[in-house]
């Protein structure tokens, strides 16, 4: 008799291609979607008695029709041609058989077969695997798993006893991680130096990006240098914001005092070149070199 209150209770293996089965397709041929969903159907509800087995009485077709929703004679007509005209020509068996007492599938019975063997083997196997470790729990308690019923109690004892300790156990680290202290959140230099200042924040935010886009990022020991050298060079945030600009702007690795563009371009539309002395060069040579040799 099937099992119906477990979780596989309703299971039957339906091959992907049942559709292409020479006695379907006859099946399909005279019947269509209607005469394939009728048949299959049937299968789940003798799937669903004992034996895999639909009792043949009085009342079969008419119950049939009510649970499929179709008339009674339609149901009948179709159930009693898979029972003789569609079968295969090699074993001659029909998708259904009606032997006068029961309505069943050879098929669904040859499947739930191997399902229920499957099934046993599994329980012998896992009643094995119990038993053999009820044998090592009694042997080391000196205890006989066959003749000794006080040895059953103890081991029932032991099991239960290991169960609450497991389950204490459980407890007290749900306990520990609630009472755990989240960690501190990380400071970050450039958000303490700007304050409320999102566009201060913005210029250090774009320095940055461009100290990674030419291979030189910066550890937080680099930023606090940077924003000390900074606020050296100004106290002002608009003239700091326009220093970093500065150096973004020229792929500078450090910060430096503003620079004209006219340093930088002599002979600039409107005026005249502008004279450089030995000293003004020197100490433009010093800015480049402090501008590319970056920070650590």
């Amino acid at each position: 008799m099937p099992k119906t209150n477990e979780k596989d209770a309703y299971f039957f293996s339906h091959d992907c291609n049942a559709r292409n089965d020479p006695k379907i397709l006859a099946l399909r041929s005279v019947y269509g979607a209607e005469g394939y969903g009728v048949y299959f159907m049937l299968i789940e509800i003798l799937r669903e008695q004992p034996e895999y087995k639909l009792a043949v009485n009085k009342y079969i077709w008419s119950t049939l029709a009510m649970q499929m929703q179709m008339q009674a004679d339609t149901v009948q007509k179709i159930i009693e041609d898979c029972c003789t005209e569609f079968t295969d020509g090699e074993s001659n068996e029909p998708l259904l058989i009606n032997d006068g007492k029961h309505l069943y599938s050879a098929s669904l019975l040859r499947r739930m077969g191997r399902v229920e063997d499957v099934s046993r083997i599994r329980s012998a196997a896992a009643r094995k695997r119990w038993e053999n470790q009820s044998c090592k729990v009694f042997e080391a308690g000196g205890g006989d798993v066959g003749n000794d019923a006080s040895g059953m109690q103890k081991h029932n004892k032991t099991m239960q006893r290991k169960e609450k300790e497991r389950k204490e156990n459980e407890t007290i680290c749900t306990i520990g991680a609630k009472e755990k202290k989240p960690t501190a959140k990380k400071r970050d230099p450039f958000s303490d130096f700007a304050k409320d200042d999102p566009d201060l924040l913005s210029a250090l935010r774009g320095f940055e990006e461009m100290r990674n886009k030419i291979k030189k990022p910066m550890t937080d020991q680099a930023k606090k240098r940077l924003l000390t050298e900074l606020a050296k060079l100004s106290g002002d945030r608009d003239t700091q914001i326009a220093i970093l600009h500065q150096s973004e702007d020229r792929c500078w690795a450090g910060v430096f005092a503003l620079k004209s563009d006219q340093d930088y371009q002599p002979g600039a539309r409107g005026s005249k070149p502008r004279q450089t002395s030995t000293a003004d060069k020197m100490g433009a040579l010093r800015d480049l070199h402090d501008a590319f040799s970056g920070e650590g």
